[in-house]
């Protein structure tokens, strides 16, 4: 893990996972492996520190407050969930998700290039709530993974003490991390072969 990266930056700030898509980054922000859920983002200075990492990835703007990002993530880890169960999400989770995508709206615009013709999207928030852009990007962000060419490599870490979602890059990635979960299972394997008897 290279000291620069968004998983070190994030892991060095409390947060397990990054470097995913924007969505799965966000559902990863609430622990549900155990009971009660551990929930990363308790609070407003936890929400503005993870929105603050991911700002790289965000159309610019103000970051969102607390309540609408949990609200979003609630629906975004409720529709991931339910794709790796193979059930079908609640129409309030899919509603939330479409509307986080609507309220910023975007036009495109024909630009030329030296490189020939492009297409340019601009994204325009509200004036009330400019903090929108970067909740549209986080459901758009969704919508990719489940529409796009990852949609078959959503997974869940295969430790069992981890409930972090990831978009595997090839078929034999198991784990969120390499350095916690993966790290952690090969210990627990080397254990249970060497421990005394």
């Amino acid at each position: 893990m290279e000291p620069g990266s968004l998983l070190h930056r994030a892991q060095a700030a409390g947060f397990i996972v990054a470097g995913e898509p924007l969505a799965v980054d966000l559902a990863d922000t609430l622990i549900t492996v155990g009971e009660p859920a551990v929930d990363l983002l308790a609070d407003e200075k936890a929400n503005r520190l993870w929105w603050s990492l991911q700002q790289d990835r965000l159309p610019g703007g103000p970051l969102p407050p607390l309540e609408p990002t949990v609200e979003l993530r609630q629906a975004i880890r409720h529709i991931l969930d339910a794709r790796l169960a193979g059930v079908a999400p609640d129409d309030a989770a899919i509603g939330r998700v479409n509307d986080a995508a609507a309220c910023a709206p975007s036009t495109r615009s024909l630009v030329q290039t030296s490189a020939g013709w492009a297409a340019i999207s601009t994204r325009h928030a509200p004036v009330d709530r400019p903090y929108r852009l970067s909740l549209a990007a986080a459901a758009e962000s969704l919508i990719d993974v489940l529409t796009g060419p990852a949609q078959d490599r959503l997974r869940r870490c295969q430790n069992p003490a981890c409930s972090m979602l990831f978009v595997a890059s090839d078929a034999r990635r198991k784990f969120c991390t390499q350095n916690i979960c993966a790290n952690r299972t090969r210990v627990a394997r080397h254990y249970q072969r060497h421990r005394p008897d």
